[in-house]
């Protein structure tokens, strides 16, 4: 069987278009405080689907904790910054660049990961 992958990278494109016309709205108008505890509180659902893909078990030695803690950190204060970004510039011109950020991590994986792909790739 295969897998729908495509599906999924349509879905997430379709989704991101989505937030980001969404927040660009309620951007003008709403406290950025708002917004952001709204995206939280909406990140309590993919948690809630990881932990039980996982069964229920946390890793909880000290490196899974630092990593965890680390892209935890790194996560919101991106948020922050394109909260901050949409607040102050065009939400048209600010999520085509965001939406670069799969080539920036292709391009990572590349440079520091030494990774090779195909083709399809």
């Amino acid at each position: 069987m295969q897998k729908p992958w495509l599906l999924f990278a349509v879905a997430v494109t379709v989704m991101w278009g989505l937030w980001g016309a969404l927040t660009a709205m309620l951007g003008s108008g709403t406290p950025s405080t708002i917004i952001y505890s709204i995206w939280a509180v909406t990140m309590v659902i993919p948690c809630v689907i990881a932990l039980k893909l996982v069964g229920w078990k946390l890793a909880t030695d000290k490196y899974s904790i630092l990593l965890g803690c680390t892209i935890g950190f790194l996560g919101s204060g991106g948020q922050m910054l394109l909260f901050h970004a949409v607040d102050t510039g065009p939400a048209y011109l600010i999520f085509p660049i965001v939406s670069l950020s799969p080539l920036i991590t292709i391009v990572l994986s590349f440079l520091l990961l030494k990774e090779r792909t195909g083709k399809l790739g």
